[in-house]
């Protein structure tokens, strides 16, 4: 039967007259985007058709077709007036309970959970029962897998898009072990910055409210607290765990979670090499360790870092929000709509002035549509004064909990901070030196909606949860450097939220014709293209000799083999050769260890 099933929805994806079908609809999309009180031009026959493709793809077992299936439907419910018909809406409810998507069911909205339909109802109740999370919300299937994953195996890595709920799964997952448990663990989360402890600390310290665990965040656990019973729920950087370790007197760790683990991938963060000596250290005492990145298609090589088995690992690829995608140039006049379907789909001229500010209006005002949107600048001080220029053209709103919040900056930061100025506007700005507690209730303020547009560096990128309908990339850097294909979707993958939305809108954005700012054409081939090749850590790529004789060079003070490297990129070769011999004093096993040997330095003598 499952053959069978395959065999028609293979047909049915290569249908000449689906992809004609779906890229109509796409157009009739970006006719919405221009004006919210247009209707949909498609025949009823039409609506049926794609309805009756979406219901075969979705019981596929191939991800390309789930993917399809959500993307038809997520155009489809942009037409609200579509939900009207009782066969279109039971055919989405359908599809996402084929699925498995059950956070973006209570969208369509199902009165008192029964459609009137057997089929679909008897899969609700199956699957709401089956699919239910130690946290009482519903797996999707693909978590439920990464789930069943996690009890099953002593280490394991996995990957998914940005909107997938990789910390919901970690969060679900340290409630099912406190409870199977009984309450015997010690857990530990890894992030790599300290702009994300008190996040994730703060949703740790809801999750574990009613157990005896403690949520510490510094490596140094006073007496106080250790002499009390209880165990302990660790939040810390790679810094931190280190320290932590290095006091044998601190209580054992049984569990390690590493979310945001694509960090280690990075061959310019110098953070980097201190998050892999964490790890091993980790490894050396026996700790479960568990990763989990974004987009990552080979997430087994955060295991062969430490020497685990790489075939406990999983890259998700069903998609659980689809996500739109937008080139718009303020320079030449041209917006358009990127299509797996067709040609690009254009708009009509949106009459920008060649004024930044101005421009960035029209298109906020264009594509927004009032749902919360997240604008990217590549650097704090384009993050501060686009926020603040924006702010200037707009009125002040009047809501109880930004002027609570205005009163704390005008109390604890300055009077003439610019912040204070943008919240009076309704918008934000974010970045990783805004003082926290300030930080922590602009956060708090988007989350509840109050703050509907929020300006931002690359501190999206380390795993700060601030998904939106919309997000404005209006650079294709961090700071001067470009995006790679990973960090270029982690970014964008923050348009739409599961169990908020069925699609997001990515829109790159030409906005200052500067370099660095999509000034060139082919800087566009990033959105174009989804598909982000395998990578590997610095220390594990077999044509990275370099590295490994630039240790020794640094061993034996002699010049490395590249004069012109920035002071960062010696850094990070300092760090690791400091690493190595750490490892070799304490005889620990070492993949940077067993790399540096086999590179033809065959001694750590020094």
């Amino acid at each position: 039967m499952n053959n069978f099933i395959d065999y028609l929805s293979s047909k049915a994806y290569k249908d000449d007259y689906l992809i004609n079908l779906i890229y109509s609809l796409e157009k009739n999309f970006c006719n919405k985007l221009l004006d919210q009180d247009y209707k949909i031009d498609f025949s009823n026959k039409e609506k049926c058709d794609l309805m009756r493709f979406a219901d075969i793809l979705c019981r596929s077992s191939k991800d390309e077709h789930k993917n399809l299936s959500l993307r038809i439907v997520s155009l489809v419910y942009e037409f609200k007036e579509l939900l009207e018909d009782k066969f279109i809406k039971l055919s989405i409810i359908n599809v996402l309970t084929k699925l498995g998507n059950f956070p973006s069911i209570n969208l369509i909205g199902i009165k008192d959970e029964n459609t009137g339909i057997d089929e679909i109802d008897l899969d609700l109740i199956i699957k709401r029962v089956y699919n239910e999370s130690p946290i009482k919300e519903i797996f999707t299937d693909e978590q439920l897998k990464i789930f069943n994953e996690l009890q099953t195996n002593n280490h394991f890595s996995f990957s998914g898009s940005t909107s997938f709920g990789k910390s919901f799964i970690f969060e679900a997952f340290t409630k099912y072990l406190i409870e199977e448990h009984n309450q015997s663990d010690n857990i530990a989360f890894i992030v790599p910055t300290k702009a994300l402890i008190n996040q994730v600390s703060y949703k740790i310290r809801k999750l574990v409210k009613s157990y005896s665990y403690k949520v510490i965040n510094s490596p140094e656990i006073p007496k106080v607290i250790k002499r009390q019973d209880g165990k302990y729920i660790f939040v810390f950087t790679p810094e931190r765990l280190i320290a932590y370790f290095l006091d044998t007197t601190n209580p054992k760790i049984d569990y390690l979670f590493v979310d945001e683990a694509h960090k280690l991938l990075s061959v310019k963060d110098t953070r980097t090499p201190l998050m892999y000596h964490a790890l091993v250290m980790a490894k050396r005492k026996s700790i479960n360790i568990f990763f989990a990145s974004p987009n990552i298609p080979n997430p087994s090589v955060f295991l062969e870092l430490v020497n685990n088995t790489p075939d406990e690992s999983y890259a998700v690829k069903v998609e659980s929000v689809s996500q739109n995608r937008f080139f718009v140039n303020c320079h030449t006049d041209s917006s358009y709509m990127i299509s797996d379907y067709g040609e690009d789909i254009l708009f009509p001229k949106l009459n920008f002035s060649g004024n930044v500010i101005t421009d960035l209006g029209i298109i906020l005002n264009t594509f927004s549509n009032g749902r919360q949107s997240i604008v990217y600048c590549n650097t704090i001080e384009k993050t501060i004064l686009t926020a603040f220029e924006f702010a200037r053209t707009l009125e002040e709103v009047r809501d109880e909990n930004i002027d609570k919040l205005i009163d704390i900056i005008n109390e604890k930061v300055h009077e003439q901070y610019y912040l204070r100025y943008c919240l009076k506007k309704g918008i934000a700005y974010h970045f990783g030196g805004i003082p926290e507690e300030i930080k922590i209730r602009v956060e708090e303020l988007y989350k509840l909606g109050v703050i509907k547009t929020i300006f931002c560096t690359s501190t999206l990128l380390e795993g700060v949860n601030l998904p939106a309908k919309n997000i404005f990339i209006l650079s294709e850097k961090i700071g001067l450097s470009n995006m790679n294909k990973v960090d270029f979707w982690n970014l964008a993958g923050r348009a739409g939220r599961l169990s908020k939305d069925l699609a997001g809108n990515i829109f790159c954005v030409n906005l200052y014709n500067q370099q660095g700012y999509w000034n060139d054409d082919s800087k566009i081939k990033i959105l174009r293209d989804k598909n982000i090749e395998e990578t590997k850590p610095i220390i594990l790529k077999k044509n990275n000799k370099n590295l490994y004789k630039n240790i020794a060079n640094y061993y034996t003070r002699n010049d490395y083999t590249n004069k012109k490297l920035s002071e960062d990129d010696k850094k990070i070769i300092e760090m690791y050769g400091n690493i190595l011999l750490y490892h070799d004093t304490v005889n620990s096993d070492s993949v940077l260890k067993d790399r540096f040997i086999d590179s033809g330095n065959n001694s750590l003598d020094v």
